[in-house]
């Protein structure tokens, strides 16, 4: 039901972040309101960068232009304001964002910012260290030009997610992807693999384990001749290997560890926003439980972890979840402004869970009715249909979001 106000004041929506959850939050936004009331995405950069396929990137399969747009002239066309600028902090009682580019006033605030990839959490991991990673386009660059020098000098490898990692997919697609790419250059004997993460077991994903993952991914591990260390502490990676906590180490000429993320530095430096990690803790409205004026969406939700681990585990918010949450929190800012009564609420766990696995020219396709807890349906379909299902679903993506099609 509508307001029976005449006269709605208007306000302005800051949306801070523009990849899934910002993105998606933005267009919601305009979709929902008019152009009586101002829609401001801040972003550090103008690029939508699909990260999902990362994971191809340094075998030299994508380019960046392949797989990224600019979102300004979408945004543009739908009324958009956007500002190029890094966030600095929040000054909560003022309303407003501090940026590189100065303070931006807001009313309502989406905070999409995506995380803080923690790579101080263990000594030597990381670019420019002992270590390489997928996480950005320049990240995925740098372990193009690594791999590159790999195949020509070949030796053992090291896979894995750090303590506290939330990503597990990544890992589990670019280990497969890196199999299946030592298979075509012949260096399989060359080049032995290991996968370390924090799971308590294979299959986990930080999600308490889904159907029939577990023995699907140790008989993938046994057929493929990977090894791996479940509830491993990664204590330091070195130039030649990684030590773990149990003493173990495992020598290494190419290792990629996904690490733990954080919220960025503007909200863990800014008290009362985020907890101690700098994430959000947010209704399930996706809005702030202290401040009305502040939504959440995507990876700077905080969501507990699942369950009891002896290797602290987080849960991953990428993706398909990013997007759900910024639809709900967009909606609700719209209900607020438009006086609407109408609202929605959707707690993380009830999300869908859709994912598709890659491992190079095969993969899995994950479907659950939830993410977290028992599930009524939940299905694993493996088979080289995913690999094909994953390239269709980019192509997809790509074509549509890059239309400003949500």
């Amino acid at each position: 039901m509508e307001s029976t106000n005449s006269v709605i004041e208007r306000k302005k929506v800051v949306v801070l972040g523009s990849s899934f959850a910002g993105y998606t939050g933005a267009l919601e936004l305009a979709e929902h309101l008019d152009r009586k009331h101002d829609i401001v995405v801040v972003a550090k950069s103008p690029d939508f960068v699909f990260i999902p396929s990362l994971i191809w990137y340094p075998f030299g399969l994508r380019s960046k232009e392949a797989i990224s747009f600019d979102v300004r002239p979408i945004y543009a066309r739908r009324g958009i304001e956007f500002v190029e600028a890094s966030a600095t902090g929040f000054d909560l009682a003022n309303r407003l964002v501090l940026t590189s580019a100065g303070p931006v006033h807001y009313d309502y605030l989406l905070i999409a910012t995506g995380p803080k990839v923690d790579f101080d959490s263990v000594p030597g991991l990381g670019p420019g260290r002992n270590s390489l990673s997928i996480c950005n386009v320049e990240h995925a660059e740098e372990t193009r030009k690594a791999w590159e020098r790999f195949v020509k000098d070949p030796g053992p490898v090291v896979i894995g997610a750090s303590q506290g990692a939330a990503c597990f997919g990544a890992a589990y697609e670019f280990l497969f992807n890196v199999r299946y790419q030592l298979k075509r250059e012949g260096l399989l004997e060359k080049a032995p693999i290991t996968f370390v993460t924090a799971e308590p077991f294979l299959g986990h994903f930080g999600i308490g384990g889904f159907g029939n993952a577990k023995p699907m991914s140790e008989k993938f591990f046994d057929m493929y001749d990977i090894g791996w260390r479940t509830d491993s502490v990664i204590k330091e990676v070195r130039p030649d290997g990684v030590l773990l906590e149990s003493g173990e180490f495992l020598p290494s000429k190419f290792t990629m560890i996904i690490p733990r993320f954080l919220g960025i530095d503007a909200i863990r430096n800014t008290p009362g926003l985020g907890n101690a990690s700098g994430f959000i803790e947010v209704t399930d409205e996706y809005r702030h439980v202290r401040y009305p004026e502040i939504y959440a969406a995507g990876i700077a939700v905080f969501v507990p972890p699942v369950g009891d681990s002896k290797v602290p585990c987080g849960v991953p918010k990428t993706g398909y979840p990013s997007e759900v949450m910024a639809k709900t929190a967009a909606f609700n800012i719209a209900a607020d402004i438009n006086g609407s009564s109408e609202r929605r609420s959707m707690p993380f766990s009830m999300i869908h869970a859709y994912c598709i696995m890659d491992t190079g020219n095969m993969g899995m396709m994950i479907v659950g009715d939830h993410m977290l807890g028992a599930r009524h349906l939940e299905f694993i379909i493996p088979g080289p249909q995913a690999h094909w299902a994953k390239l269709a679903f980019e192509k997809y993506f790509m074509f549509s979001r890059s239309r400003g099609r949500v």
